[in-house]
């Protein structure tokens, strides 16, 4: 493995882990009053900067979670999160439904393809999601959640020097991406910041629209380098 792409990988694994945590905590369900009180406690004006980089609306929540009660921020966003990834609204939609497979079925149904496609990936890291029979693997969270899994697969293969690992770590991260995120996170994220929902899920949108994109770019890079090793080595 080339030290300089070992050194390269290994710098940005902590803030990617902490930004993709991030997200799939604020779309995995409705806050609680301790994860709230734990952003309000913990979260320094330095990471606050980034997040809320270009994003008005997360300034905003962030802003409110300083000054406002904290119950009644509770209490707003859960109503935001029910009423957005949910609830059907007055036209018996949901406005945000936070499935893949709602975005890649022609019926906008649950437990379409991505399901299955994502379900035999986790099997091939030995992993099973728990609650498989509640809540199907395309949930935006779970992916979010699965990513996370793969960017620790990957660091820890390069501290062990397992190339065989790394590179099913690297081109798993690229095939989340071009298989499923690059499918359904703008539409998704479309929908949410044209909802009537609060300022923390507008901002949560762009936030992982943006961070995608940005993301996916890096991790192409990392896969373009892996094909062009092992074409020099045929």
């Amino acid at each position: 493995m080339e030290k300089v792409i070992k050194q390269e990988y290994l710098s940005t694994i902590q803030e990617r882990l902490t930004i993709y945590t991030f997200l799939k905590i604020g779309f995995e369900a409705p806050l609680s009053t301790g994860t709230l009180q734990h952003w309000k406690d913990h979260f320094t004006p330095e990471f606050i900067e980034i997040l809320t980089a270009d994003n008005d609306e997360l300034l905003q929540f962030f802003c409110e979670l300083k000054e406002k009660d904290l119950h009644e921020v509770h209490r707003e966003q859960k109503e935001a999160y029910l009423a957005t990834f949910d609830i059907f609204n007055e036209a018996g939609q949901i406005p945000a439904p936070p499935w893949e497979s709602v975005y890649r079925t022609e019926d906008r149904t649950m437990f379409g393809e991505p399901v299955f496609h994502l379900r035999r990936q986790l099997e091939n890291f030995e992993l099973e999601f728990v609650n498989s029979k509640q809540e199907p693997e395309d949930h935006i969270s779970v992916e979010l959640e699965f990513m996370n899994f793969l960017i620790e697969y990957t660091g820890g293969a390069l501290r062990n020097g397992d190339q065989v690992q790394f590179e099913k770590g690297i081109y798993t991260q690229y095939w989340l991406h071009k298989e499923h995120f690059s499918h359904w996170i703008l539409p998704f994220t479309k929908d949410i910041r044209s909802s009537e929902t609060s300022c923390l899920y507008k901002g949560l949108a762009k936030l992982l629209q943006s961070f995608v994109e940005e993301d996916f770019e890096y991790i192409k890079t990392f896969k373009e380098g892996l094909d062009k090793q092992q074409s020099r080595n045929i």
